[in-house]
Formats: C-alpha cells, sequence, structure tokens
C-alpha cells in the first residue's frame, strides 16, 4: 500500500501525520509568487535608492517617487499572503481574483514609468548626484527607466503562469469543494458566495489601507512654502499693502496647516477602522451574526462615502497640489477601492439572506475541514493524480444523485 494512503487511512505514520499536503502545482504557484515578489523587491528598492542617492533634498513631484514604490512594495506582500491564504483555504474564488489583481498591479507599474519620468523631468538639466542631468541621455531617469521596465516584464511572465496553474487548481479544489458542501447546487452556490465576500474582504483591506498610507506618505513628504502658493509679489506701492499681504500669507499657511493635520488625522483614523471593519465583517458572514452583519453593511456605505470625497478632492482646488503628479494613479486607485467596496457591499447582502441554511455549520464541522496544513482525517488528498481522479468525479456529479447531507 502507498505510504500516504495508509497514512490518510490511520496506519503507517500515526493520527498526528494526517494532513492534507500541498500538492505539486500549489507549491509551484507559491514558488512563483515568492519569486516575483523578491524580484520586485530588488527593483522598487533600488530605484528608491538611486533616487534617494541622487536627489538628496527633493522638492516638488520627485517627492511623489517614494509613493509609486511604497504602494508597489505593499502590493507585493499582500500579492504572496493573499495566494498562501486562498491555497491555504482552497478558495479558487481568491484565485481567480488574484489574477484579477495581478492585472491592475500590472498597469500600476505600466503607468509607474511616465509618472517617474514626468517627476525628474521637472528637474530638468540640472546635475542629479553622481549623473550629469536627471533627464536625457547619461541621465538619472535612464538607469531607473531601465530597471522599472523589467518589472511589468516579471509581472507580465508570473500572470500568464498563474492562469495556467489556477486552471488545474480549478479542478483540484473542486472535490473539497464537494466534500465540504455535497452535490447540492444550492449549498454549492451558498458556499461560493460566502468565498466571494472572503475574498473581497481581503482585497478591501489592501486597497483601504494602501490607500490611506499613500495619502499619509504624500502629506508627510510635502514641505512646500506656503507663502509661494497664495502670495502675488508685492508692489512696494505702499507698506501698507505689503503688511497686508503679509498677513494674508500668514493666515492662509495657518489654515492650509490645519486643513492637511485634519486630513491626516482622518486618514489615521480610517486606517485601524478598515482593519477592524474587514475582521468583524468576517466572523460575522462565518459565525451568521446578523446584528453584527447589518451594522457592517452601514459602515460599508460611510467607506464608501469616504473614497468617494477622497476621490473627489484630488479635483478640487483647494487640496489637488497634495496630488501633484500622482493624480492619476492615486484616482485608479481610489477607483478600484470604491468598486471593490461596491461588490462587496452587494456580496454582502446576499450572504445575509443565506444565514441560518446550513452554510454555517458546514465551516464548523472540524470533520468535514478543506483547510490546507490542517489535520483531517476524513478526506484523504494524497498525490496529484488522486486529487485529479477525484476532481473528475466531483464533475460528473449531476443533482440527481445522491446529495451529502450537512449535520
Amino acid at each position: 500500500m502507498d505510504p500516504e494512503q495508509r497514512s490518510a487511512d490511520g496506519h503507517g505514520r500515526g493520527p498526528e501525520k494526517k494532513r492534507a499536503l500541498a500538492s505539486t502545482t500549489e507549491k509551484l504557484y507559491m514558488a512563483i509568487a515568492g519569486a516575483e515578489c523578491l524580484i520586485v523587491f530588488a527593483i522598487a528598492f533600488a530605484v528608491f535608492g538611486l533616487v534617494e542617492a541622487n536627489l538628496p533634498v527633493a522638492r516638488g513631484k520627485e517627492k511623489t517617487v517614494p509613493v509609486y514604490l511604497a504602494v508597489f512594495i505593499m502590493a507585493q506582500i499582500f500579492s504572496v499572503l493573499y495566494i498562501w491564504d486562498a491555497l491555504r483555504q482552497r478558495n479558487v474564488v481568491q484565485l481567480l481574483l488574484h489574477l484579477w489583481f495581478q492585472l491592475c498591479i500590472l498597469a500600476y507599474s505600466i503607468l509607474q514609468i511616465p509618472q517617474t519620468y514626468n517627476a525628474l523631468n521637472e528637474i530638468g538639466n540640472q546635475q542629479c548626484g553622481n549623473y550629469p542631468r536627471c533627464e536625457g541621455p547619461d541621465s538619472l531617469y535612464n538607469v531607473v527607466q531601465s530597471l522599472l521596465i523589467v518589472t511589468p516584464i516579471v509581472l507580465g511572465l508570473a500572470t500568464i503562469a498563474f492562469a495556467f496553474l489556477c486552471r488545474k487548481l480549478y479542478r483540484q479544489f473542486g472535490w473539497a469543494e464537494f466534500h465540504l458542501v455535497g452535490a447540492s447546487p444550492e449549498m454549492k452556490r451558498m458556499h461560493r458566495e460566502y468565498q466571494t465576500l472572503m475574498s473581497l474582504l481581503k482585497l478591501l483591506l489592501y486597497f483601504g489601507m494602501a490607500f490611506c498610507l499613500a495619502y499619509l506618505i504624500l502629506v508627510a513628504s510635502w514641505t512646500i512654502d506656503k507663502t509661494e502658493l497664495y502670495v502675488s509679489v508685492p508692489t512696494w506701492r505702499s507698506a501698507r499693502s505689503w503688511i497686508q499681504q503679509g498677513l494674508q500669507a500668514t493666515l492662509c499657511s495657518h489654515s492650509l496647516d490645519t486643513r492637511a493635520d485634519a486630513r491626516s488625522v482622518l486618514a489615521c483614523v480610517a486606517l485601524p477602522l478598515v482593519v477592524l471593519g474587514v475582521a468583524l465583517t468576517g466572523v460575522a458572514v462565518r459565525r451568521e451574526i446578523k446584528w453584527l452583519m447589518v451594522t457592517m453593511l452601514v459602515l460599508m456605505v460611510v467607506g464608501l462615502a469616504y473614497f468617494i470625497y477622497k476621490l473627489a478632492s484630488m479635483f478640487l482646488p483647494a487640496t489637488s497640489w497634495l496630488y501633484i503628479n500622482t493624480r492619476v494613479t492615486m484616482a485608479i486607485f481610489s477607483a478600484f477601492a470604491i468598486i471593490i467596496l461596491i461588490v462587496t457591499f452587494v456580496f454582502g447582502c446576499i450572504c445575509l439572506t443565506n444565514f441560518g441554511q446550513g452554510l454555517a455549520q458546514a465551516h464548523q464541522n472540524p470533520e468535514k475541514t478543506t483547510t490546507l496544513w490542517q489535520p483531517n482525517t476524513k478526506v484523504p488528498f494524497t498525490s496529484d493524480k488522486a486529487r485529479e481522479a477525484n476532481s473528475q468525479a466531483y464533475a460528473q456529479v449531476t443533482p440527481e444523485q445522491d446529495r451529502m447531507v450537512i449535520e
């Protein structure tokens, strides 16, 4: 008898070894994600080091370069954790959403190239540290551009590999879903809706946190001279006119500082609220706590209003200066967050209507667990061939056949 099968049947290695081990496909998927993360990390830190070393005193648009890199680094960390969680939970919906997230990051990496050019182009032909100029032949931007071009190539190749492996994992995870909810089409539908909501909540967590952190980086990096923004050149025709303009500069500068501080405080408050809200929503939908779920849905509407306000503030004269050279990327970023929040709200309402129909009992039953790296004595997930055979058998089950009853 095969050693893996003996372990699954309770013989040989003992019950402590009864685990649903990762298949070769899952290991390859995770390895590609890790390699992509390391390569993008190295490129991002190299670009950041070049800019910081050669522009010790950043002014104007070049201050926005760290924002791109910070968002990109956070995206790679989230991507690895998102994939690991999807494989651990055997959540094929989350893997499909990761492909969409991968395409978003790919588009962001392409936009990063012209945005970095605009930032360094403002300096013109001035010397950039060890480089004779910041833009043009033999410039700092040429070196940075050669690094930035590698990023979308790596992301594109990884996305193709993910799409190929995701198709295989879809069939493999089908047996795990069959073991959890049986052959009932209704239970399968509710389970897919549950998986979709949980996957969207994790995406919402990233977009909410990344947007707040990017905004805080922008506020912290801007040390502009407010007097130049609000005061025109004095006429010197009278001392009275000069004094009035000086007082106006002081008042406007104080008002700008107050508004910036208020927006920073609002972003700092929103950051932990996003984490807490996502966690409580996950608890509410898994344990089917109706009053908590309704509360979270109301807070989603509040969060939607906040992101719409932030999107509108990028184009208002009073706050548009803060998003100089980042308006396009930050607007796209906030638009993604708004779309995900709306879709999450819709699936939250759908899952709320599914409460009390047996799905919670299936999730809480330890004998029906589908989680990877967790002891499981009932489901002998063995070799890749056995998993594929189980998945094919699952695909051939029809609603007219016997269904698994969830007690």
